[in-house]
């Protein structure tokens, strides 16, 4: 290497970002010139430096690099190659202005296209001639299908030939709307689109949507994506579901990739369908393929909208949808009861965080060529001249041969230095494994092999996993692999990383560390989507300040409450990780800002993750929450556990967990969320508030209450972050670094799941309001819309349809074609907390389980709520008396007291004759029908004089208490829903539950007295 080191040299450590920058980029384009200069690698100085450079100039003219970077990268190669030729011509270097943008030289010739052919789309529709075309989506066309004279069965199907061209046209309409109406450039997305057409749009009121699963060769990513819909758009998917077995369809046992690609030609073929059938009538159309159309699209995305939604919608890179669960949850819609879908649900969920396999699965994608070897490795870091790194380096430069006994060598010495080399120990023992012991078809792998694996992989995960694994929690080791996957240099990348850190973690699993906690990451289990897209809103954060404050919840101490109102803020406004949090020291905190670093209770995995937070733009009332931690403490103290540090232990069994827990559960209804999610929900809401103004979406009829929350909070944070701390230009890479991350790509495709709503927001941006106010800003021509609906649904041109109210319409085509479609119900009627749409009443002070602790004499009374069980209880029975009508409170007053005065000294009956009973009972359910009585009858056996027990079986009706022999026992019974559906003996929730029902009851009537 010492005839090309003046080419090769490494950088000094310190040197800036942007001679870094360059160095990377310098080397990639010698690689990617060496299949026409191979001796660049080996021997540059038998070249002539001017024709290194012309093909670096060539190789280096890529418009998603930012221009400094190519420029500083030829400079440094020009005065590099200078030394190694003196006779390299000295240049310099500027790039074309219609270069420099995002968007193409042509751009202007494209999106006039693109409106031109939105003109063309909407005369052929409304051309009286066209209208016998569309077949109603409530008939299967199929079933209608009959020859014509003249007309010729086509070989492969049957059908006529105008069938078949019918079908491709109707396939073909759908799929210009999917990108000129909702924006989405992508081939391979349409290509999923198109197989999914069996699929039946879900519609919950102005919402219409269909969900894909999407994965491509070669990315190691698999996400789901929620294709919305507007009306028309949703109505051209019924018609395209009406002839969907008209079309072709791929052979049995076709590979999922061929399918895929079968169905993309699918797209295109049908598209050239329509597009031949617009230029029959007259139209000018100068978009002849659906790939021209999507790059036109993406074009005006980049123009219109944002580069980001356009890079989004073109594919690039992969960003996951919410789950179902939570999108019908924020949205205010309960699941459809039909089997069918309950159990498609049930099986994306089943599958969708399933554990990595231990198993090592096939080695592939990797180049077996030795000679590629040295340049994939010099681009991943191996100019280093010291550390692990360069050992390894050293280690395999030696003949095959000698790899054994260097690698043993250098594990001894890594065992040697302990845990601080744990993780590194491990690295090398798996290249040893993979290097001496593993066997790909029962072939030793090549030397090129094993060098690109050391290459891909090695230096990435010492970069970005802690010293020892040994102790690194769940959420811990699935962030340090979501960095090593996202350090790639390109998408395509993604496939090799995936194979060789599955590959290291099933032989860590295996061979070291059985214990390792399971993580789902996408491409490591073969396909099943992993990355859980859960998260929670400001209305139920807002709930869950509101739970622990109201006494609602059990807490040992005042301590733990105050532990868990910090933990639950900065998880949910900073996206802190676990850990983070509670290796918090009160030296962390001061008045404005929060700093993440090292400390002896827990490492952080890269430099990224150490960081700075601002304090300062939380509300008063939370920041208060987080000061209070360090209130009181020396600056060394760990604000969660005291003095000494805490084990790995301790961080992960600290009550707080389970409080978290229990919290997202109690405000979403949904178990399935753990702390880790409140991470998600951070990413996610704070991006769609920061770009939401920049779209100009603050008047958008779609908005609901949960989205105008997220624009409102988010907003002083995402500014103190890329604003006043950090100065970083980019929306991403300020909420890159909120999260601690190296690159925006790990922030966008794992942690945030709002662009596909975002997308789907900007298109459809003002298409029904045609007036001047919505209209503005957007690119392209108007639109008849009515018109064009009418034409798709079969109505008359002079209906009236409710085009300003999406509701409406959705509501109106749902009940036109009921078959077509998956029709949602509203979950307005149940508990108001499970609809985050809608704020949630509050208890009346004299309702509130807070006041009635306070009460005097109340913590001594037998009862007192203590445990969480019985605080639920309590609470139970309080929000039923909520709805109580005032003017029904002296009634209520005299029900409780009459209670108390008939209850029995170590029983949690009250005892009553039959009148009374019967009154009690009267007035109980006068009161409210939720409020459930239970009743015994109660008296002696004249023969025997044996004491007698008889269960009411009706306890709410007052027919039942006619009896005048013996007394009658009765009390409230226990309403909340049963987690246990197993029937029990009695039917009865006797115990401590009971008693601290008594003592509401008691609480009550003492209050009223007060009162």
């Amino acid at each position: 290497m010492s005839g090309i080191h003046p080419l090769w040299a490494a950088l000094p450590r310190d040197a800036p970002e942007l001679q870094k920058q360059a160095h990377k980029l310098m080397l990639q384009a010698l690689r990617n010139n060496r299949d026409q200069l191979p001796e660049v690698l080996f021997n540059p100085s038998g070249i002539s430096g001017a024709r290194v450079m012309e093909a670096a100039m060539g190789s280096t003219l890529n418009p998603k690099i930012p221009a400094e970077w190519r420029l500083a990268a030829l400079e440094m190669l020009q005065a590099r190659m200078h030394e190694v030729d003196p006779s390299t011509p000295r240049r310099r270097f500027s790039i074309p202005a219609n270069q420099q943008a995002a968007v193409s030289a042509t751009v202007g010739d494209e999106v006039e296209a693109l409106h031109e052919f939105e003109r063309a789309l909407e005369d052929y529709l409304l051309d009286p001639s066209a209208r016998a075309v569309w077949t109603p989506p409530g008939k299967r066309s199929g079933e209608e299908n009959r020859e014509e004279p003249g007309k010729t069965p086509s070989a492969e199907t049957g059908q006529t030939v105008d069938d078949a061209a019918q079908a491709l046209t109707h396939l073909g309409l759908l799929v210009a709307f999917l990108v000129t109406r909702l924006g989405h450039g992508s081939p391979a997305l349409l290509a999923h689109a198109v197989q999914a057409l069996d699929e039946k749009p879900w519609v919950a009121g102005a919402w219409a949507w269909v969900d894909l699963r999407v994965s491509e060769s070669g990315r190691g990513v698999v996400q789901r994506r929620r294709l919305f819909l507007d009306p028309t758009t949703l109505v051209a998917w019924m018609h395209a579901q009406g002839i969907a077995a008209r079309l072709p369809k791929p052979r049995e046992g076709t590979k999922p990739g061929q399918r895929l690609g079968f169905y993309r030609k699918l797209a295109q073929r049908s598209f050239k369908h329509l597009v031949k059938a617009i230029t029959v009538r007259g139209s000018r159309v100068t978009i002849g393929s659906l790939d021209v159309l999507c790059k036109a699209q993406i074009q005006r995305l980049r123009m219109d909208s944002m580069p980001l939604l356009a890079t989004f919608a073109e594919g690039e890179f992969s960003s996951s949808s919410l789950e179902i669960g939570t999108w019908l949850r924020l949205i205010g819609y309960r699941a459809p009861e039909c089997a069918e879908a309950a159990h498609s649900i049930e099986k994306e969920d089943a599958g969708s965080e399933g554990p990595l396999p231990v198993a090592e699965g096939p080695l592939h994608g990797i180049d077996q060529q030795e000679d590629s070897s040295a340049a994939e490795q010099l681009l991943e870091g191996d100019h280093r001249q010291d550390g692990v790194i360069a050992d390894l380096r050293a280690a395999l430069s030696a003949p095959r041969a000698a790899w054994e006994q260097e690698l043993d060598g250098l594990i001894e010495k890594l065992a040697a230095e302990g845990e601080a080399q744990a993780t590194a120990r491990l690295v090398v023992s798996w290249l040893r494994h993979l290097a001496c012991e593993r066997k790909n078809k029962g072939k030793m792998l090549s030397s090129g092999s094993v060098r690109n694996y050391r290459g891909l992989l090695a230096n990435r995960v010492l970069e970005n996993l802690p010293p020892s694994l040994k102790e690194i929690d769940e959420d811990d080791l699935l962030d340090a692999y979501l960095e090593v996957v996202m350090s790639r240099r390109s998408v395509e990348q993604t496939g090799r990383i995936m194979n060789a850190l599955a590959s290291f973690d099933g032989y860590v699993r295996g061979a070291h560390l059985p214990d390792l906690p399971r993580v789902a990451l996408p491409g490591l289990e073969g396909g099943a989507y992993a990355i859980s897209s859960r998260i929670l809103v400001e209305e139920e954060f807002a709930q869950g300040l509101t739970r622990i404050g109201d006494g609602t919840m059990a807490f040992a101490d005042e301590c733990l409450a105050d532990h868990t109102r910090a933990f639950w803020v900065l998880a949910f406004r900073l996206g802190l990780r676990r850990k983070e949090i509670l290796g918090l020291k009160a030296r962390d905190i001061d008045e404005h800002l929060l700093r993440i670093r090292r400390n002896a209770a827990r490492g952080l995995k890269t430099a990224n993750a150490s960081r700075t937070l601002p304090l300062f733009a939380l509300s008063a009332q939370e920041h208060a929450m987080v000061q209070r931690l360090a209130d009181g403490r020396g600056l060394e103290e760990f604000v969660f556990f005291g003095s000494d540090p805490p084990t790995d232990k301790m961080l992960e069994s600290h009550p707080v967990i389970a409080k978290i827990n229990d919290l997202l559960e109690r405000v979403t209804g949904d178990r399935r969320l753990h702390p880790h999610n409140l991470r998600h929900s951070a990413a996610t809401l704070t991006l769609f508030g920061a770009l939401s103004p920049d779209l100009q979406l603050g008047e958008h009829p779609y908005l609901m209450p949960w989205m105008k929350a997220a624009m409102k909070h988010s907003a002083p944070i995402e500014s103190a972050i890329s604003g006043a701390l950090h100065r970083r230009s980019g929306r991403g890479s300020a909420i890159a670094t909120l999260m601690g991350h190296g690159s925006e790509l790990t922030t966008y495709e794992h942690y945030v799941h709002c662009l596909d709503l975002l997308l789907f927001l900007d298109t459809w941006h003002g298409r029904y309001d045609q007036g001047p106010r919505h209209y503005k800003g957007r690119l392209g021509p108007l639109r008849h819309e009515s018109a064009q609906l009418l034409v798709l649904l079969g109505y008359s041109t002079a209906t009236r349809i409710e085009m300003k109210d999406p509701v409406a319409l959705l509501r109106r085509i749902g009940e036109r074609y009921p078959k077509a479609a998956v029709l949602l119900e509203s979950t307005a009627t149940s508990t108001p907390v499970r609809v985050p749409g809608a704020a949630a009443p509050a208890l009346s002070t004299r309702f509130s389980l807070k006041h009635l602790c306070g009460l005097p004499g109340a913590e001594t009374l037998e009862g007192f709520p203590r445990q969480q069980a019985e605080l639920d209880a309590v609470a139970g029975l309080l929000q039923h008396l909520l709805p109580i009508d005032p003017a029904k409170h002296p009634l209520l007053t005299s029900v409780v007291t009459r209670w108390v005065e008939a209850k029995m000294r170590g029983y949690d009956w009250a005892a009553m004759t039959s009148d009374a009973a019967r009154a009690w009972i009267a007035d109980v359910r006068q009161l409210s029908p939720h409020l459930e009585p239970e009743a015994l009858h109660v008296y002696r056996e004249k023969r025997t004089g044996r004491k007698v027990k008889d269960k009411i079986s009706r306890p709410g009706d007052v027919a039942s208490y006619r009896s005048a022999v013996g007394r009658y026992w009765v009390r409230l019974a226990d309403t909340r829903s049963r987690a246990d559906t197993r029937k029990s003996r009695t039917d009865q929730r006797r115990s401590r539950l009971q008693a601290s029902l008594s003592w509401t009851l008691q609480m009550l009537a003492q209050e009223s007295r007060e009162s």
